[in-house]
């Protein structure tokens, strides 16, 4: 569990964290090499996108806005007329986005009000899709409430468990290691995560994103980038509101609390921005999309190369899961030590 641990007046540093981060997703996603202290939005700038991307398919300008989006909603505090400026740059891209609507709302600090509009405009706000991947994680009920929590299915429960007869560098030995080293509860019974939540953790490890803070900055990265559903944006949206400004108290049923300023840390725009690349080149529901229990029996990286997750970028330090640095202290207090990353000598 994650706390607020920094006080709502403390001097943030956001203007330069949207320098960095603009950088890091100009170079890393664009190919354009920016100079960070001369990194600037001319506002007449926009007025020229209509014509630069004049003939680019629609779902690749409506990506690009959401970049814009994610750009400003790093700032914090946010300033009103950012919305104006997105309203402004989608015009330009011709693009509808009902992000911009949470955005506002944030300005304005009505910080309820736009987490309950990301629950029901976002990826997550589909009834119809929350049910199908409730089937494709084997849960054995209607799903209807994403975070719901399910503490009494043996029968997935039983899957879960048995993910330790999987053979070694299997997926599914893989996860059920990545569990008991970390203390993590099997979904199924009392006191387990809810099945959304037990997903995403396929992809913490098929990725080789950790499980700190920073490596949940990148898994929602990618899962977000990953979904060719542009509502999968509102899981950029949700982790930069936890983990970066702290709007969203809290997320994904009470397991992940706002704790604030992490992409002020050195390195961290550049892991998201490469998060970010490694999602759009996978372009697959990763979330609702697939049945991981599939694969279990499969060579990690076989299922790797099914899926389309590419390696990291080799010049970024991202500590993996089986990294000493990819593991929090309170995890390994709980976990079982022989199946965790060695420890730091």
């Amino acid at each position: 569990m994650y706390s607020l641990t920094r006080h709502a007046n403390e001097q943030r540093t956001s203007g330069l964290t949207q320098i960095r981060l603009i950088h890091a997703i100009g170079t890393t996603l664009l190919g354009v090499d920016l100079d960070v202290k001369e990194a600037a939005i001319e506002h007449n700038s926009i007025t020229s996108l209509r014509k630069a991307f004049k003939g680019v398919d629609r779902p690749v300008r409506h990506r690009l806005f959401q970049l814009f989006t994610l750009a400003e909603l790093v700032l914090d505090p946010l300033p009103e007329e950012a919305t104006d400026t997105l309203r402004r740059a989608a015009k330009a891209l011709g693009v509808e986005d009902n992000f911009i609507e949470i955005a506002r709302e944030y300005s304005q600090g009505a910080y309820g009000i736009a987490a309950a509009d990301l629950a029901r405009k976002g990826y997550l706000g589909n009834p119809e899709l929350v049910k199908h991947g409730g089937k494709l994680m084997h849960v054995h009920k209607t799903l209807t409430d994403p975070f719901e929590t399910d503490e009494d299915d043996p029968e997935l429960l039983n899957q879960w468990l048995a993910l330790e007869h999987c053979e070694k560098d299997s997926l599914g030995r893989n996860i059920w290691e990545y569990y008991q080293g970390r203390g993590f509860i099997f979904t199924g019974q009392k006191g387990s995560v809810n099945p959304s939540i037990a997903q995403h953790d396929w992809i913490h490890l098929l990725c080789d994103y950790n499980t700190t803070i920073e490596g949940e900055l990148e898994v929602f990265s990618f899962i977000g980038s990953a979904i060719p559903d542009v509502k999968g944006f509102s899981f950029l949206v949700a982790i930069v509101g936890l983990f970066e400004t702290g709007r969203l108290e809290s997320w994904g049923g009470g397991v992940l609390n706002a704790d604030k300023g992490h992409l002020d840390l050195p390195g961290m725009p550049e892991r998201v921005a490469d998060a970010i690349r490694r999602g759009r080149i996978c372009n697959r529901d990763v979330m609702y999309g697939i049945d991981y229990f599939k694969y279990k029996d499969w060579n990690i990286e076989d299922v790797r190369l099914e899926i389309g997750i590419v390696p990291k970028d080799r010049e970024i330090d991202s500590p993996g899961v089986w990294d000493p640095k990819g593991i929090t202290d309170f995890q390994r207090s709980i976990g079982i030590a022989k199946y965790q990353p060695a420890r730091i000598k």
